[in-house]
């Protein structure tokens, strides 16, 4: 699933039809160091972006946005909690985007749609005692599929916002 994600990225970028098209780079999974001083890899990003002038201006090798990606289902208890223990907490521990405001996931949605996959992430946070990291819709994007979070660090670091696209896999989602 995430392989055809990147590759509809990457072909979105190269249609000719977006005039930003060439300032991204949609690399390819790879593994991870969560920071400099760790010396083995301890994580493997799904879908890592460049941003070809922070590149160009400051030589910046590490990803400058990544897109943690998960499946979901909003009755599924055990999916609602990987969604958030091995994809929101990643953020929030500084696993990824240490030192980014914001960072992005994208749930494939098994069963159900956008909103029941919400209601089923916030019915965890709320049984974890985290219910004010709820998920809402987006203020940026006016489509249900997409939603926004807003996280405490677990590391001395400022909040982070994350960005999910809740992607439903049939033919009418």
């Amino acid at each position: 699933m995430t392989e055809r994600l990147r590759d509809g990225m990457r072909q979105a970028l190269t249609s000719g039809t977006l005039a930003w098209g060439k300032s991204f780079i949609v690399a390819l999974g790879m593994e991870s160091r969560s920071t400099p001083d760790v010396k083995t890899p301890d994580g493997r990003t799904d879908i890592p972006l460049y941003v070809v002038e922070v590149f160009l201006r400051h030589a910046e090798h590490d990803p400058h946005a990544i897109i943690e990606c998960k499946r979901l289902d909003g009755s599924d208890t055990y999916l609602c909690r990987e969604y958030v223990v091995e994809g929101v907490d990643r953020f929030r521990s500084g696993k990824y985007a240490e030192n980014h405001a914001s960072g992005f996931m994208a749930g494939y949605l098994l069963g159900g749609d956008a909103l029941s996959a919400a209601a089923g992430v916030n019915a965890y946070l709320g049984r974890v005692k985290r219910a004010d990291e709820q998920i809402v819709r987006s203020p940026v994007v006016e489509h249900p599929a997409f939603w926004r979070s807003e996280h405490a660090r677990t590391v001395e670091r400022p909040a982070i916002a994350i960005h999910h696209a809740l992607l439903g896999l049939s033919a009418g989602s």
